[in-house]
């Protein structure tokens, strides 16, 4: 592919990335789910723990359809179920409506999880420039997050008005990443469908990413940080009221995590080439599970403020787990079903953690659950630092 058909590949995936989630939704997604969705907090980490066991089941089968097929193909199918799913939550009056737009939602995340950066990782290599990953993917992440921010500003308010208004306001945005799909180019040859060559994918490319020691590390820092990323953001919410922070001030306070992010993703790039890979792998560890553990010690409203911390790690993390498994994954016939197998195992972490700390929600409070998850947070990423020392004491 030439350099500048690669150029027109990166403005099409920029734009996919930049209106790839709803923009008006993050700041009031479980008070949605609890108030037009009738959902208790439980309820709704059983919720997502259950419905995520679907997309694990789908995740992998998934990636290695996009490689079959083409990632193209596969993005389309996904964005066409992301659409259907932000309509249903806009309109849901029920848990069996929020259990059917979620469960949409995962179907579609599952089609589009992997093939989106095994395209972009292709495009560049075969332009001679994959080593801009880190650079765009860090760009494209960064400007969808500088959007969510300014979008976050008005939600609170919108929400005042209308608790649906701004799950309607979406739905519009999400139709431009499916039109910037059908625009992508991809040279990579593919194959007739067949159930027979699926399958062949499909365990090649487990098995590559189960048997190569660096794959493993990376897959299990991302379960750990990922993990306890998203039960975090379940609790902001929650832990918001429960320190006395008023609705309409949650859109302001999304407004500065998400510029926090924004400059970490776009930025990724530099603060790879300036500190040491360890140093990174430390801090972000760090970043997650010592704010979650004073926020339960501590239930002030400055302590709310730590989830700007969190919000350094989610504006980094992908640009540098997505650089890092592609300079891992030397095959490139079975890429994105190698990028599904971090996805899915993230995920089973993710649902056996939903389950848990919903478990120790409704047993213990938030914020015992929020000492605790913090203190596995910090142990379990010890361990995982050990680890890497030991497999990279050269970096």
């Amino acid at each position: 592919m030439k350099v500048h058909h690669a150029r027109r590949n990166v403005a099409l995936y920029k734009l996919f990335v930049l209106f790839n989630e709803p923009l008006f939704w993050g700041p009031i997604l479980i008070v949605s789910l609890q108030r037009l969705g009738r959902m208790s907090l439980p309820e709704i980490y059983f919720m997502e723990s259950a419905v995520m066991v679907l997309m694990v089941a789908l995740d992998i089968p998934a990636g290695a359809l996009a490689d079959v097929i083409g990632r193209k193909t596969t993005l389309i199918i996904g964005r066409l179920f992301l659409l259907g799913s932000i309509i249903g939550f806009a309109t849901m009056n029920s848990p069996v409506e929020a259990w059917i737009a979620n469960i949409i939602w995962a179907i579609g995340f599952a089609f589009q999880s992997g093939a989106d950066q095994a395209l972009l990782s292709n495009t560049l290599k075969e332009a001679g420039i994959e080593k801009e990953f880190t650079k765009i993917e860090g760009c494209a992440v960064g400007s969808r997050f500088i959007l969510i921010a300014f979008c976050s500003l008005i939600v609170g308010f919108l929400a005042e008005i209308d608790l649906r208004l701004p799950l309607y306001l979406s739905i519009p945005f999400v139709l431009i990443p499916l039109v910037a799909t059908f625009y992508l180019k991809e040279d990579r040859a593919k194959k007739p469908y067949s159930a027979k060559e699926h399958i062949s994918v499909l365990k090649r490319g487990v098995m590559f990413a189960i048997k190569k020691p660096e794959l493993v590390w990376i897959i299990g820092l991302c379960a750990l940080v990922m993990g306890a990323s998203k039960i975090w953001f379940f609790t902001y919410n929650p832990y918001f009221e429960k320190v006395g922070i008023d609705l309409k001030y949650f859109g302001i306070i999304f407004f500065f995590l998400n510029i926090v992010a924004w400059f970490f993703s776009k930025y990724a790039y530099r603060i790879e080439t300036r500190f040491k890979e360890r140093t990174l792998v430390a801090t972000m560890i760090l970043c997650v599970g010592l704010p979650i553990l004073l926020m339960g010690l501590l239930p002030f409203w400055p302590m709310a403020l730590l989830v700007v911390v969190q919000n350094v790690v989610r504006g980094f993390m992908k640009p540098f787990v997505g650089n890092f498994m592609n300079r891992h994954i030397d095959s490139e016939d079975v890429r994105a079903t190698a990028l599904s197998v971090r996805s899915t195992l993230t995920e089973v972490v993710s649902i056996v953690s939903l389950a848990w700390f919903g478990f120790m929600d409704k047993s213990l409070g938030l914020l015992t659950s929020l000492v605790v998850l913090g203190i596995v947070v910090l142990v379990l990423g010890k361990l995982s630092y050990m680890r890497y020392k030991r497999l990279f004491s050269g970096v």
